[in-house]
């Protein structure tokens, strides 16, 4: 499990997502790579421009997130793949939202906040192995570089929808965070079923509990 004091960690994690998620359509059908440094280059120097405001009103961190990552995270195939396909499958469409509302709360809250701890780290992209043509989903390998320590590998999981391309799973040092969010679910899904996770989230997102991703 990725501990929340591991600031590295999370500030990896939101150099990826941000990353990914603010790319526009007209992008798609262009080299990840060339695309993916152009994007970067524009939201840490957002970073950068606005730091000072950030930490004076640390609210304001949730409007960055909600502006540059939700319209660009599939979540629904998060909550896909964090609930598995059977339980997936065999709840209702109604349960199915539910759990891709609450699941998108949780995350936004858990990793927002890292952003103020940004101070310059500098991400490279490595090349792609294999060509995107028609494919529906790449990955995409980079380095978190800090000044003074190690680089944090990171590989960045996309599919494509439509024109654009949104981030699915992000893998920190050959750790999933979408495979650590299934297994904390997993007991409650087996045994009480998707509900049982949703209640789980409700209580975390509404400050009732403690737990999840060592929050």
């Amino acid at each position: 499990m990725i501990k929340q004091k591991n600031w590295r960690l999370w500030l990896a994690v939101m150099s990826a997502i941000i990353s990914v998620c603010c790319i526009k359509p007209a992008f798609a059908d262009e080299d990840p790579i060339a695309m993916l440094k152009g994007v970067t280059d524009r939201v840490m120097a957002e970073l950068r421009t606005n730091r000072e405001r950030i930490h004076q009103h640390s609210d304001e961190i949730y409007a960055l997130v909600d502006h540059l990552i939700i319209p660009y995270v599939d979540f629904s195939e998060m909550a896909r793949w964090v609930v598995g396909r059977n339980a997936w499958l065999a709840a209702d469409p109604a349960t199915q939202e539910e759990f891709v509302r609450e699941f998108k709360t949780m995350v936004v809250r858990s990793y927002a906040r890292s952003l103020l701890e940004y101070t310059d780290q500098q991400i490279e992209f490595l090349p792609l192995r294999i060509g995107v043509g028609n494919q529906q989903r790449i990955q995409v390998a980079s380095l978190i570089k800090e000044r003074g320590k190690a680089p944090i590998h990171m590989y960045y999981h996309l599919i494509r929808e439509g024109n654009s391309w949104r981030v699915y799973d992000i893998i920190i040092e050959g750790v999933s965070l979408m495979q650590g969010y299934r297994a904390q679910f997993a007991d409650d899904i087996r045994q009480k079923g998707i509900k049982a996770a949703i209640e789980r989230m409700q209580a975390h997102n509404t400050g009732r509990t403690k737990g999840i991703n060592g929050q």
